[in-house]
């Protein structure tokens, strides 16, 4: 991989531009590398890994039970990554892409715009916007936030900390944080019971798979340490001096210094939007995605969209989609036979 230090040592266009060095995008880039085609990755972040394998490469938690093997898993694709015959660009914001691939960048103080002849967004997922009265108040964030700061600075909310929400990484960041030291002192799931009641036809199916024991597990440790309020329908957040109180029921409240918000997450379309892509609803997922075939090809011709931005699936089938997508970028260069 050949890091770029700004906008000025861009090629002048390229074969194939990727947007994002999550877990999609650098496989993408490895599948697309060695194939005689001019290959750029663009990032927001400074270090390769998204937000599954944030920090992957330089993460200050050596301890590998903190975060989990799940995310040490990313090592092996990050160092593919960094082999790969591919220019990457960091710290880079994408502030156009239009139906003719034209790309607009900017990193540091300085922009370029140059045409791409297939771009692959794999921009992942973004968390649900959980409005509750106080969401804007000191010392309230969302759990993708606190993960982020456990990830890339090794640091965990200390005090009376509350997670409220529902959904995976609520309970994988508090699994977390028990094994930094730093366990949550409640959680408030707002699942809905009806969510429970409508799963359990999928339950047989389900029980058969790694995930079941897997997550199954982690709720299970986290509830050893942490007290769990189920059936929360409702929840509201109160300055009170300099910490906070959670209130969620009649008379059930609860004082913090800190509090954790997390909703799910839906995949991240502004760049799809932005290049005019057909977006569809979709109703079991309650979210918006990008219309897609199973190479990620969207309705406009040369791009595709992979991973978690293509709709939730997690980080393994992320890397798969991206590689999948990559294929049918260099099949289209001309780079493959029908054959592979």
């Amino acid at each position: 991989m050949r890091r770029l230090p700004d906008v000025d040592a861009l090629r002048e266009t390229y074969d194939l531009v990727i947007v994002g060095a999550g877990p999609a995008g650098m496989a993408a880039a490895v599948e697309a590398s060695g194939h005689g085609r001019t290959v750029l990755v663009l990032d927001e972040n400074p270090r390769p890994g998204g937000q599954i394998y944030r920090a992957i490469g330089a993460a200050p938690l050596r301890d590998p039970k903190v975060l989990g093997a799940a995310y040490w898993e990313g090592a092996a694709l990050a160092g593919a990554f960094a082999a790969a015959e591919v220019d990457y660009l960091p710290g880079a914001t994408v502030w156009h892409l239009d139906d003719a691939r034209e790309i607009g960048v900017s990193a540091g103080a300085r922009s370029a715009v140059f045409p791409a002849k297939r771009v692959i967004l794999a921009t992942g997922a973004l968390e649900r916007p959980m409005p509750v009265r106080g969401w804007t108040l000191p010392g309230v964030m969302t759990v993708g936030a606190g993960q982020t700061l456990l990830k890339a600075q090794g640091i965990a909310p200390a005090g009376r900390v509350v997670l409220a929400g529902c959904g995976p990484l609520l309970w994988l960041y508090a699994a977390q944080c028990i094994s930094a030291g730093a366990p949550p002192s409640l959680i408030l799931d707002t699942t809905p019971r009806t969510n429970w009641r409508g799963a359990l036809r999928h339950l047989p199916a389900f029980l058969v798979t790694p995930y079941a024991r897997k997550g199954l597990s982690l709720m299970a440790r986290v509830r050893r340490h942490v007290r769990v309020v189920t059936g929360i329908d409702a929840l509201s957040i109160d300055a009170e001096g300099e910490a906070l109180r959670v209130t969620w029921a009649e008379g059930a409240s609860f004082a913090a210094d800190h509090v954790l918000l997390h909703q799910g997450v839906v995949p991240n379309l502004n760049m799809a939007r932005a290049a005019g892509c057909a977006i569809a609803w979709e109703e079991g997922n309650a979210c918006f995605a990008p219309v897609t075939d199973a190479w990620g090809t969207t309705s406009l011709p040369g791009i595709a969209v992979a991973g978690d931005g293509a709709g939730i699936a997690g980080a393994e089938a992320a890397a798969l989609r991206g590689r999948l997508a990559a294929i049918e970028a260099l099949r289209a260069l001309g780079a493959l036979d029908e054959a592979g």
